[in-house]
């Protein structure tokens, strides 16, 4: 891919680019409002960035796991926020693992298994990410009986969103932000949506990050080629 290209590539990028969406979402405050309205309940006033983009490796031969989103709240409940734009068709494992991650990096030496925090794994998926055309799902662990299902009070919640579905089944400010990251008009009304695109042309302005973006692209062109 010629140096054009790249900066063509750069220009159109919008949230759907996990990229510019780690970026975006580096402002505390744009976090805790996604947030609220994907975890409405939960009504977060205070969220801190833990990391963005970094590998964590629990041992030393051990898969690495990059967060696009790494938060965390007041009481030390922790957020992963994700943007999955190809299916690789393995988010049920992915899930697993990111999870799993989050409970190793929450359980401290010495402390009670009941003190461990609420772990939240979010993905936003440029598709169906399990083909049964709802616009989201909620994993959650449980008791099956054989006649009945019991939820598991385990402290993990799992949500993932199709941004392309078009069947409006969530709030109205949280379909705002599905259609600002599926590319569909929405309206400038939302004061969210106005800071959003404000952040993203903040963004896109940033000669640092413009670099950093070109180049972790034709890195990860060069593994590909590698990997053929």
């Amino acid at each position: 891919m010629r140096y054009k290209e790249l900066v063509e590539k750069w220009t159109r990028a919008g949230l759907s680019n996990d990229f510019i969406f780690n970026k975006t979402f580096l402002d505390p405050g744009l976090t805790s409002e996604l947030l609220n309205r994907v975890l409405p309940d939960l009504r977060l006033t205070n969220v801190k960035i833990i990391n963005t983009q970094y590998e964590l490796v629990s041992t030393h031969d051990a898969k690495g796991l990059r967060f696009d989103i790494d938060a965390e709240d007041d009481h030390g409940n922790r957020f992963d926020i994700e943007m999955q734009v190809l299916d690789k068709h393995n988010l049920p494992q992915r899930i697993r693992f990111y999870q799993l991650t989050l409970a190793l990096d929450s359980y401290e030496r010495g402390e009670d298994y009941l003190q461990v925090r609420n772990a939240y794994v979010i993905f936003f998926c440029c598709f169906d990410p399990f083909g049964r055309s709802d616009q989201w799902y909620r994993i959650r662990r449980g008791i099956d009986s054989g006649q009945t299902f019991y939820p598991l009070s385990d402290g993990e919640t799992t949500l993932c969103y199709d941004v392309t579905s078009l069947r409006k089944t969530v709030s109205p400010p949280l379909q705002n932000f599905l259609d600002l990251v599926a590319g569909r008009s929405v309206e400038d009304n939302d004061d969210f949506i106005v800071q959003l695109g404000k952040r993203i042309a903040s963004v896109k302005q940033n000669r640092k990050w413009r670099r950093e973006y070109m180049l972790r692209t034709l890195y990860e062109m060069d593994i590909e080629h590698d990997r053929r």
